[in-house]
């Protein structure tokens, strides 16, 4: 038994917490998506699949006052959060298995990895609000970057054994065989406590000491978060997190269609190289949240949104340029690299300007916000495609204005703290 909020293992927990996050993510956002690309379902099928299975991230904002308001468990303030989450990402995955065939239907399959991704989402409220409690300010940029990194292994992992058993047993076995896994990993979760007076396993409650202000009535939660989004600021960040996302959703939804019917890569082979591409993140990752604590991150968030923008406009007019294997390959880590430096340089200013009180509320705001901004990309992919008709190398030339947007928000306050 080791405990989460000792020096020793706090930064071991949490990455396995984002690791575990990644492994429905790398089955759901890579390998999948390059099946379908591949079986001849259209741009429009991938993004109403990703934009119907996205929601869950979208409705943080409403799962973070229940993690912040029942948290008085025996147990610990967010291990059981922890626990049942998982077991709901192992047990939706297994289920889904048994509702999936040959001929898959975007709706149905969308909707099915809907309740996947709700299981996710709770877990991720859960660790990161974990992750504010017992975090120091002057560790959360490099730590940031630890947890992202891990997140991105699991993605990779994932995608890759994913992709194996689907191109040669099927989905439903991908899904089942993924479920089982989530479900071995979450038997680990048991072994980690909050603190070293958590019990093992209980369904009762405990009062805490005068010093902490734990259990927080609804009112006073929205009433902690409406007045620190009153803040210029905090303000400023939320509409950045309204907007960051939307080049991203766009690409997801984009790039496996891209990929197999305009560059002709085989799925199996560009998942192969995806989740390659992915331990370019995870350098970013931890070079990202290194820096973070040692310059602004706004910086850094600068840096890797002017870069994704150039990367677009480069796929928008060279779009031929994917054909060869080398240049490909060059631009899947780029695209990886730069959203992972990115990435960590976010995580760690929202975690900053997160309220310990209501922490898990406040965060899960600013990262409700980017999954919304995502799925408007998403479904801004449907309407290129299916109703205004615009070819994806010309979806890739808007997308690379869309990368500026964010950064009319982004400020460099004088006080962040």
């Amino acid at each position: 038994m080791f405990f989460i909020n000792s020096q020793k293992y706090k930064r071991t927990s949490l990455c396995l917490l984002y690791f575990l996050q990644g492994v429905p993510q790398g089955l759901i956002y890579f390998a999948l998506l390059d099946w379908l690309a591949g079986n001849g379902f259209t741009i429009k099928d991938i993004a109403i699949i990703t934009a119907i299975a996205s929601i869950p991230w979208s409705l943080k904002f409403l799962i973070g006052p229940f993690v912040d308001y029942f948290s008085n468990s025996l147990m610990g303030k967010r291990r059981p959060w922890i626990i049942i989450s998982t077991l709901m990402m192992s047990e939706t995955l297994i289920f889904a298995a048994f509702l999936t065939s040959q001929n898959i239907d975007p709706l149905i399959l969308g909707i099915t990895l809907f309740s996947t991704i709700l299981a996710t989402s709770i877990l991720d409220v859960a660790t990161d609000g974990m992750a504010i409690d017992i975090l120091n300010e002057n560790e959360r940029g490099f730590v940031n970057g630890l947890m992202w990194a891990f997140r991105t292994l699991g993605v990779s992992i994932s995608a890759i054994f994913s992709s194996i058993i689907i191109n040669n047993y099927g989905l439903g076995e991908a899904m089942f065989y993924l479920g089982i896994a989530i479900a071995l990993i979450g038997i680990l979760l048991f072994f980690i406590k909050e603190k070293q007076s958590d019990k093992f396993f209980s369904l009762g409650s405990y009062h805490y000491d005068g010093n902490e202000t734990i259990n927080l009535k609804f009112s006073g939660i929205l009433s902690t978060i409406v007045s620190s989004i009153s803040n210029k600021f905090i303000f400023l960040l939320l509409l950045f997190c309204l907007t960051s996302n939307l080049a991203s959703g766009i690409h997801f939804s984009s790039i496996s269609f891209l990929y197999v019917n305009y560059a002709e890569w085989e799925s199996y082979d560009l998942t192969k190289l995806r989740s390659a591409a992915l331990y370019g993140g995870v350098i970013a990752a931890l070079i990202g949240g290194y820096l973070s604590d040692k310059i602004n991150p706004q910086a850094i968030i600068r840096f890797s949104q002017i870069g994704l923008a150039i990367l677009c406009l480069i796929i928008g007019i060279y779009t031929n340029i994917l054909k060869s294997e080398f240049l490909g390959i060059s631009i899947l880590l780029a695209f990886s690299f730069l959203s992972s430096f990115g990435m960590t340089a976010v995580l760690s200013l929202c975690m900053r300007l997160s309220i310990s009180a209501s922490a898990a509320s406040l965060f899960a705001i600013f990262m409700s916000a980017r999954h919304i901004s995502r799925i408007g990309g998403e479904t801004m992919v449907g309407i290129f495609d299916g109703v205004l008709n615009i070819t994806v190398s010309n979806i890739y030339l808007i997308t690379s204005v869309i990368c500026l947007l964010p950064l009319v928000f982004l400020k460099n306050p004088k006080n962040t703290t």
